[in-house]
């Protein structure tokens, strides 16, 4: 990993070039056509019952990819995330996929994660009167269950993390489970995302959603309390889970469905007590704006391009197309 640090100007940039390019000509992929997306959304793998293809090959390039992708290419979760489901058994096809993963991987090596401080951000000790700070009551912690419903989008803010969490309802056409996604962003960048198939079978949209929600609240955890006790974060200020799904919304702040399945209920109530405990707080995002969205299903080619934007840079000088 090659990472790039200038404190005097509040950047921290790293990427996996070399590791990319090792890999690509370990495989020899640099004469195949080259990809623009991870995966194609056209491309149906079959579950297969016997292995066509070496397992140990298609298992070395899986964990070669894995691991670029845990580290700085999450527009490749979801494509890892299809290709995983198929290790003990690999064809033909799904062989050719994980080549075109990493022809893909190629094609933007010069993408990175990269972290930009702004003038608020700098750590500078402040003394409140009465030991009261200035941001103890969150103004959308304020917000009635109406206001929380209208769209909007997060303005971001120095040392402040917003999540973003979405669920593909039944999109796994083998077993009929939805796939989770999650990103946390802070100061320009990701610094968490998963993309994950569930381990239950979902009724309905909005439960798909809770179960999204339920287990990334686990790691929203997670964040707000690093923030706070690294001082980024005074305590007691919840952290916005960006959700685009009304339902779920509702059912978090109300309860609501708690006479469901024992699972679900049990779900429902460790997220209603985070939210009244005002260690999370739901905020409405419009779908075409839902970050998480893209680690859910793979994104016909200009939404995909638009989510990589988001969350990577380029350093060729302009935006990556």
């Amino acid at each position: 990993m090659q990472v790039r640090y200038d404190i005097e100007k509040g950047i921290l940039e790293f990427d996996q070039m070399e590791a990319i390019e090792a890999l690509a000509k370990k495989l020899g992929v640099e004469k195949r056509k080259p990809r623009s997306l991870p995966i194609d959304p056209n491309n149906d793998l079959p579950k297969l019952k016997e292995a066509e293809a070496n397992v140990t090959d298609y298992m070395s390039i899986i964990g070669s990819c894995l691991h670029i992708a845990q580290v700085s290419r999450p527009d490749i979760s979801f494509a890892m995330g299809v290709l995983s489901r198929h290790s003990a058994t690999p064809g033909e096809k799904h062989m050719e996929a994980a080549l075109d993963l990493v022809s893909y991987l190629l094609k933007t090596k010069h993408l990175f994660i990269g972290y930009q401080r702004t003038e608020e951000n700098v750590n500078i000790p402040t003394i409140y009167e009465k030991s009261k700070w200035a941001g103890d009551i969150s103004p959308a912690s304020k917000k009635s269950i109406e206001e929380r419903l209208v769209a909007s989008a997060p303005v971001p803010e120095p040392n402040t993390p917003d999540m973003f969490c979405d669920a593909d309802y039944a999109g796994d056409k083998e077993t009929r489970r939805s796939t989770s996604g999650m990103i946390v962003m802070m100061n320009g960048g990701p610094i968490s995302w998963s993309s994950r198939l569930q381990k239950l079978v979902a009724l309905s949209s909005a439960e798909s959603e809770i179960y999204a929600v339920a287990d990334s609240v686990k790691e929203a955890l997670h964040v707000k309390l690093m923030c706070e006790d690294c001082g980024l974060r005074e305590p007691g200020l919840p952290m916005t889970v960006w959700e685009d799904n009304a339902a779920a919304i509702h059912l978090g702040h109300g309860l609501r469905g708690n006479n469901k399945q024992k699972h679900f209920a049990v779900r429902l109530r460790f997220l209603w007590e985070h939210i009244h405990c005002k260690n999370i707080e739901f905020a409405k995002i419009a779908t075409g704006d839902q970050l998480a969205d893209a680690l859910t299903k793979q994104l016909p080619g200009p939404a995909f391009i638009k989510f990589r934007n988001q969350i990577l840079k380029s350093n060729k000088g302009h935006r990556a197309t």
